[in-house]
């Protein structure tokens, strides 16, 4: 060992010491968010695509709206462009960041008519009362008191 070239091996921290540390980077989480919507205005420029945190398709007036993330949510716009040249009115939130999950940037997405959503997650949770996305997205309706008809489903299993 050298106290000028110090190294560390094997650490075991206790409970209150790991808490800490696991608090301690609450601020560096929050700045996620917007780091993020900068590094997708850079792709934007470049490849002249717009991505925000949360992306949204569909009707601006749409009562039902689906939220989902990933590869699925090809498959639904799809559907919604198809659904709309039959006169129904849907709308899809993609989630482009999931963690940390901004719920102020979630609400901003929906379109204000938005009464009835369906929350699809590609996970099971055994023993959980939703899946993780499912409830995320409670959490964001709860947190400003406002709360549409929120349901969950799972695809692609």
């Amino acid at each position: 060992m050298n106290p000028e070239h110090p190294t560390i091996r094997g650490t075991a921290q206790n409970p209150d010491i790991f808490f800490q540390n696991r608090e301690a980077c609450n601020p560096y989480y929050l700045q996620v968010p917007q780091a993020v919507k900068e590094a997708m205005a850079k792709v934007s420029k470049i490849t002249g695509r717009p991505y925000g945190l949360f992306d949204y398709v569909g009707d601006p007036n749409a009562e039902r709206v689906i939220v989902a993330m990933g590869s699925g949510c090809e498959t639904i716009e799809e559907y919604i462009n198809f659904a709309s040249k039959k006169g129904e009115s849907l709308g899809l939130v993609k989630v482009r960041l999931y963690r940390p999950f901004d719920n102020a940037a979630f609400r901003a997405a929906l379109p204000a008519s938005a009464k009835k959503i369906a929350v699809l997650d590609r996970t099971k949770e055994p023993g959980s009362p939703g899946e993780p996305l499912y409830l995320d997205v409670c959490t964001a309706f709860m947190e400003a008191k406002e709360a549409p008809e929120v349901v969950n489903g799972r695809y692609g299993l």
